[in-house]
């Protein structure tokens, strides 16, 4: 019990995100495609269960807009190229499984109950320490490859309390791909992933219907969906329907927020 109360606590607050300061330049973020190549970091035994081809998530600062008639600006447009290539950062990359597992039951309150909980939806892969790759309590990632696995939150008092999440593991504490893991054991390997040894957690949202797939979607306040269509399996190997997925890769909490 006091294990998934805490999974109730830490996944209500939990969010990765690109800490800014308030005074800080606010930043654009894109994404291109990418393809999967095994490394020391990724095991071979994942390569056949995900997708060829991945997306990888840029920031870049806003432009500001400036005076037409600046012809300062203008000369040292093309002297300023490389400097721009310099401030496009990668974030993150994401890959997303070749077929995730669909599930029958669709809990009350919850987004994705077509989803099987404990099943692999994809990895993401950190590359260096920065401070978008924190949560909400200052847990700082190490640079590397994290499994993300479905979990639904348990039912909380407040019943608009987001419930669907995907929880990340250090891959190598993750070498089974086709297994589904129970909830418990999914929490405390996700502990793993987190210095003072928390769960982290991504969220998941409602799709945007508006919006088409695969599309990367930030709103006024530079949180970041990465919405896509994903092949489904129902249990005994039966091709279902594509699902699609919203999953949030940045959200802007100020510096000063405090724990």
């Amino acid at each position: 019990m006091r294990l998934f109360c805490m999974f109730l606590v830490l996944a209500s607050l939990t969010a990765l995100a690109w800490s800014q300061e308030p005074e800080e330049e606010r930043f654009s973020y894109s994404m291109e495609r990418v393809r999967l190549r095994a490394s020391a970091q990724l095991p071979a035994s994942f390569i056949g269960h995900l997708q060829s081809f991945g997306y990888k998530i840029f920031r870049t600062p806003e432009e500001e807009e400036g005076n037409d008639n600046d012809a300062g600006n203008d000369r040292h447009k093309d002297k300023d190229k490389d400097n721009d290539a310099d401030e496009k950062k990668l974030v993150c990359e994401v890959f997303w499984a070749k077929k995730i597992r669909s599930g029958a039951e669709s809990p009350s309150g919850v987004l994705y109950g077509n989803l099987k909980q404990g099943s692999l939806i994809g990895i993401i892969h950190f590359l260096v320490i920065e401070r978008y790759v924190r949560d909400y309590r200052s847990q700082m990632l190490r640079p590397g490859y994290y499994t993300m696995r479905y979990a639904i939150m348990p039912k909380g008092a407040n019943e608009n309390e987001p419930r669907d999440f995907v929880l990340l593991t250090p891959v190598s504490a993750d070498r089974s791909p086709t297994v589904v893991l129970p909830l418990t054991t999914l929490v405390h390997r996700s502990r793993l992933a987190s210095p003072i040894h928390r769960p982290v957690a991504m969220s998941l949202v409602a799709i945007d219907t508006d919006e088409r797939f695969p599309s990367l979607i930030t709103d006024d306040q530079g949180t970041s969906v990465l919405q896509v269509k994903l092949p489904s399996v129902a249990s005994g190997g039966k091709v279902a329907q594509s699902i699609p997925i919203a999953l949030v890769v940045i959200t802007w909490i100020p510096e000063d927020l405090g724990d």
